[in-house]
């Protein structure tokens, strides 16, 4: 007889989601669209003095995952997320150049 295995049949779908970079002098903005997660289902990776931004947000039934390159060593500010929106604040550590 086979286990049931009905729970590994469901497949989550990984998506990668839009995503804008704008740069405010100072600060790097990232904005990304999550339709359908909850906010405590989504997880930000970022390493002080980092120049990459890891954004994994899980639901029933759908995943998405961004790698965002930026171009500048960064440190976390702030974040915000509404009506299914993430916007993420980084602040410039090597701002020298501006």
């Amino acid at each position: 007889m086979r286990p049931n295995n009905s729970k590994n049949n469901h497949q989550i779908k990984t998506t990668e989601p839009a995503t804008t970079l704008l740069d405010d002098g100072k600060f790097l903005r990232i904005v990304t669209e999550l339709p359908g997660v909850a906010e405590e289902k989504i997880k930000i990776y970022l390493e002080n003095q980092s120049t990459s931004v890891n954004i994994v947000a899980t639901d029933t039934g759908k995943e998405y995952k961004k790698v965002i390159t930026i171009p500048c060593e960064v440190r976390f500010s702030k974040k915000r997320f509404s009506d299914g929106v993430l916007e993420l604040t980084l602040e410039k550590t090597n701002n020298d150049a501006s």
